[in-house]
């Protein structure tokens, strides 16, 4: 019924601290644009997980998991920090020959 489910103020990011990697100097961003030897096409799931690493709705994560990071949030549902994470956040890619 949503009783004393609401708050008025956002809360604390999970992890403690809201992790943000947009580039916002535009000289950086096309430095790193110019330096990409190689692209890819995302699908809309990837692209999707791509955006709220980005945006920092995957907090306290900086990228995809590592192997260390997938195996402790498949196991314990936690990363290795011991926050709560119960979704592994991947880059699935059939064929990664030539990264």
């Amino acid at each position: 019924c949503g009783i004393h489910t609401r708050t008025t103020s956002a809360g604390a990011p999970h992890g403690g601290s809201l992790v943000d990697l947009i580039v916002k100097d535009a000289s950086q961003a096309q430095a790193l644009v110019s330096s990409c030897v190689k692209t890819i096409d995302l699908n809309e799931r990837q692209a999707c997980d791509v955006f709220c690493l980005v945006n920092g709705a995957f907090s306290p994560l900086t990228g995809f998991m590592d192997e260390n990071q997938y195996n402790a949030v498949v196991s314990t549902m936690r990363l290795p920090e011991k926050q709560l994470f119960g979704l592994p956040v991947t880059l699935d890619m059939k064929d990664v020959s030539g990264l």
